[in-house]
């Protein structure tokens, strides 16, 4: 630690500077360094106490207000990560990371239209942050403001072609917008950034899904199930798209490996089922819609699969007399 007055060198318990014996415990100055102190040491609730102390000291001490922010902020308390930002702002009402810190909190909390106009205003003070245009993005995204989104995170790929993130998300709205050709090309140019970028490969095998181009999806959701064995929306997109392909042996692998991670999804259990009907198993997909049911008692396919499996293993007798 150091003296705020003359900066020679004190410990962070003194009470007077040996030097030039200004009373470090009186200094608002001093308290915040022992506060920044404990906080970059992950001790949170000690450097929100020093914090307080430092601005009973001196409540004008705006950095202090900032930090303080920030340590709620990290505590998950946003509210109070907002309040002690404004306090901050009140002294430095251009300040970028200030307005940047609000809209993240404000986007914590849900506050879409307080975490838009922080991060707009945050732009004032610095407009080539693809970050906060990244942010914004996120923002007007989740307010389903397309438009506005889009026109944000173009921005962001201006500023920073190689931002990987804002181009996932950018391809994300596209296709929200129904501009699907595009989307393709973006997530295309995501995973060719980002080979192993899962989330993005697999939304790229949705795209093209949606497209029609089955062989190409199931190709994306292999490679999304290569980066993660776990991820198991591309295991079950595997199972839906062997199965619409007509491959239910194959369906049913794909099926079983998603129930694996996700036991009581009553909707794969039913596809499965379909498929061990289509094979003539009708054991497998009796078992399979009782699990079914079990699971979701009130799934109306299932209860159909399940009178339909009735009538099939009913021997048809033409003729027949009471």
């Amino acid at each position: 630690m150091e003296c705020p007055r003359c900066e020679a060198k004190v410990s962070v318990k003194a009470r007077f500077c040996d030097q030039c014996g200004t009373a470090l415990t009186e200094n608002g100055e001093f308290s915040h360094r022992k506060a920044l102190d404990a906080f970059h040491r992950g001790r949170i609730d000690e450097a929100l106490a020093t914090w307080d102390v430092a601005l009973d000291l001196d409540p004008q001490l705006s950095k202090a207000h900032y930090y303080k922010g920030l340590a709620l902020y990290d505590k998950g308390e946003l509210q109070g990560a907002v309040d002690a930002f404004r306090r901050a702002l009140q002294d430095e009402p251009d300040s970028f990371r200030i307005h940047y810190k609000i809209g993240m909190a404000l986007y914590g909390l849900g506050n879409l239209a307080g975490s838009i106009q922080s991060y707009q205003q945050a732009l004032k003070s610095n407009p080539n942050s693809s970050e906060t245009y990244y942010r914004l993005g996120l923002s007007k995204l989740r307010d389903t403001d397309l438009d506005g989104a889009k026109a944000a995170l173009e921005k962001a790929l201006q500023l920073n072609q190689g931002y990987t993130r804002a181009r996932y998300i950018f391809a994300m709205v596209l296709a929200q917008r129904g501009d699907l050709e595009q989307a393709i090309k973006e997530y295309r140019q995501v995973v060719t950034q980002s080979p192993g970028y899962t989330a993005a490969r697999f939304d790229l095998g949705m795209a093209l899904l949606k497209r029609g181009d089955i062989p190409e999806a199931a190709d994306e959701f292999q490679l999304a199930v290569s980066n993660n064995p776990g991820f198991a929306p591309a295991l079950f997109m595997l199972g839906e798209v062997y199965r619409k392909g007509g491959e239910f042996g194959e369906a049913i692998a794909w099926y079983r490996k998603f129930l694996d991670h996700n036991p009581k999804d009553s909707d794969a259990l039913v596809r499965m089922a379909e498929c061990y009907i289509q094979l003539d198993l009708l054991d497998g997909a009796a078992e399979a819609l009782e699990k079914a049911l079990k699971a979701r008692p009130e799934n109306r396919e299932a209860h159909y699969l399940k009178k339909r499996l009735g009538e099939m293993a009913t021997p048809h007798k033409p003729g027949a007399t009471e």
